[in-house]
């Protein structure tokens, strides 16, 4: 069993998912087209507001359970686990970028008039936010990759799959700003994610040792 201090990983892996539900749950949309933003943040600022907090939040939980599960994966998976927390944590920080550049918008929107406020966003989104916006595929290789490595750790084959799926399904979701898709994938995530960190902290058992013959009799 793991020492209480990596309980935490895995506890930050498994609320990752759940965070993320939330919060695309209470943001009104999950659009980058600048007018619909500007909308969303006239007239439901604060529920904008929350979902932000909670997208941001859940991204440095996914990111520190990211690396404590290509950590634990690394002793038997060695390269998958390499790749997977390399691809994972680098697509997790593009996006954590773009969440923080978003963070800006409530105050642009709330500081200047709708069209003002828009022209701005479009420069902003047509500008940083494009150009590392392709990068947020990389978080969802790595993860995959990671559920693959779960399979040497003794994980179903189903939980292996389940996270790739859950893990790619996701960055569809954002891309194409399909709420259910990205609630759908990362419902699967979390359910591929529980019998993989089961798996984790199971110990093996040793295998038996093979009892010594029975000593010749002396005639």
């Amino acid at each position: 069993m793991f020492p209480k201090s990596t309980n935490a990983g895995a506890l930050a892996l498994l609320a990752a998912p759940i965070v993320v539900i939330a919060a695309v749950l209470i943001q009104p949309t999950l659009s980058g087209d600048a007018s619909t933003q500007v909308t969303a943040l006239t007239s439901h600022h604060q529920a904008m507001i929350a979902g932000l907090t909670l997208s941001i939040t859940a991204l440095v939980l996914l990111i520190a359970g990211t690396l404590w599960l290509a950590l634990a994966l690394a002793p038997r998976a060695p390269r998958l686990a390499l790749a997977g927390a390399v691809l994972g944590v680098l697509g997790a920080l593009v996006v954590l970028f773009e969440n923080s550049v978003d963070a800006a918008a409530p105050a642009i929107a709330s500081g200047l008039g709708p069209a003002q406020a828009t022209a701005i966003l479009e420069r902003v989104h047509s500008g940083a936010i494009a150009a590392a916006e392709p990068l947020a595929l990389l978080g969802g290789i790595g993860v995959a990759l990671l559920g693959v490595a779960a399979l040497k750790a003794g994980a179903p084959r189903w939980a292996a799959a389940a996270i790739a799926i859950g893990a790619l399904g996701q960055v569809a979701g954002f891309a194409t700003s399909t709420k259910a898709l990205v609630i759908a994938s990362f419902a699967i995530l979390f359910a591929g994610l529980l019998p993989a960190i089961r798996a984790l902290r199971t110990p093996s058992r040793p295998h038996p040792a093979a009892e010594p013959a029975p000593a010749a009799a002396v005639s």
